[in-house]
């Protein structure tokens, strides 16, 4: 099985938020409205879920900066959170989305810029393509 990759989850992101700078593996830190996606933790083994042995899971970590107003950063984190929450059976280049689990959505303050930079980890259950 080949693995979801970061980039097919910024692009997934990218589209639905209607936003070009989500990166994948790096963040631009000269924007001061951006998302970049990266991986939690290592690629584990298949894990069943349910009877399905074929679904895998990827351990996602957004990392959003945005602005200096810690209230518009919040919200916009909540926003990205459900936008990422409500994926299910959705398709990216090689592989589909069968549904995602937030796990946690959380401020990191400011960066020495002012900017707020808020982390939301996601698990990201999917399977590859077959059409």
């Amino acid at each position: 099985m080949n693995y979801l990759t970061l980039v097919e989850v910024a692009d997934v992101l990218s589209a639905s938020l209607n936003f070009e700078a989500v990166t994948a593996g790096a963040i631009d830190e000269s924007l001061s409205e951006t998302v970049g996606v990266y991986q939690r933790e290592g690629l584990v083994p298949r894990e069943c879920v349910g009877s399905f042995s074929s679904y895998e899971t990827a351990r996602l970590r957004l990392v959003l900066r945005w602005g200096i107003s810690p209230t518009q950063a919040e919200a916009k984190a909540a926003k990205i959170a459900d936008i990422i929450g409500a994926f299910r059976n959705m398709p990216t280049a090689s592989h589909r989305i069968i549904f995602t689990v937030i796990r946690a959505v959380r401020s990191m303050g400011k960066d020495s810029k002012g900017i707020c930079e808020y982390v939301i980890d996601a698990d990201i259950i999917y399977s590859e393509r077959n059409e």
